[in-house]
């Protein structure tokens, strides 16, 4: 089935900031008791630029994860773009889990945006983790109530589009570049293998592990490249 939106922006421009990873993956054979690569997870961060209808260029994050430190991040954006955080001017996680909005306190004067249904669990999800100390060593807690949910095409040639199956709630965002229909998937799909496997990660709902496999089968109707939410691009 086709899911690609109808955007009435055909053309904006982006670069992948980060290429996100699994702290365990099933295709490397890994433990998940004893993850090799850290704790949490990194997921891909996006930044998609254009002009807002008044004209002002918009630079929008998808999905801003937890670095080492946040001059890490920082550093990911300028040697991947030359800009320099006082630039964001949106960030927007595609789901609840903490990997996928920790950022948003390296962007304290951006405006923050979630997908419908996702700023509760944001909420909620902040307040669980409270008394971590994440990748950044900075605390989890974020004003999560700043958080404004959006759908459909929310900033010019960018555009929501329901991807359940990992979370029920998961939105991924839609854009053309390029002449390329593209998705940032979050978590919709993991990985390159999990793509071609068209399964899902750490969800134990049998409903939703089907509901994932066709969320992937999906995105392979209807897009010519796909950003996983833990690899690298996968060409459809």
């Amino acid at each position: 089935m086709n899911i690609f939106p109808d955007l009435k922006v055909k053309e904006v421009s982006w670069d992948v900031l980060v290429f996100g990873h699994l702290r365990w993956n099933r295709y490397f054979g890994d433990n998940p008791d004893n993850p090799p690569r850290g704790n949490p997870s990194t997921c891909s961060s996006v930044l998609i630029r254009g002009k807002e209808e008044n004209g002002r260029d918009f630079c929008l994050i998808v999905d801003p994860t937890t670095r080492r430190s946040m001059e890490e991040y920082f550093f990911d954006l300028n040697r991947r773009t030359g800009l320099g955080p006082e630039a964001i001017t949106h960030c927007f996680a595609t789901h609840h889990h903490f990997d996928h909005w920790h950022g948003f306190k390296y962007f304290p004067n951006a405006t923050w945006l979630a997908g419908p249904g996702n700023r509760e669990l944001i909420i909620a999800a902040v307040k669980d983790s409270a008394g971590t100390e994440p990748g950044d060593g900075l605390s989890p807690e974020i004003e999560a109530e700043r958080i404004t949910e959006v759908s459909g095409e929310f900033l010019p040639g960018v555009s929501t589009v329901p991807l359940p199956g990992h979370t029920k709630d998961l939105m991924g965002i839609a854009f053309i570049s390029g002449g390329k229909k593209i998705l940032m998937a979050g978590d919709g799909v993991m990985t390159g293998n999990h793509f071609r496997d068209r399964i899902t990660e750490f969800q134990k709902d049998s409903a939703l592990v089907k509901i994932a496999a066709e969320t992937i089968e999906n995105m392979a109707d209807s897009f010519d490249l796909v950003i996983p939410g833990h690899d690298n691009l996968v060409i459809v």
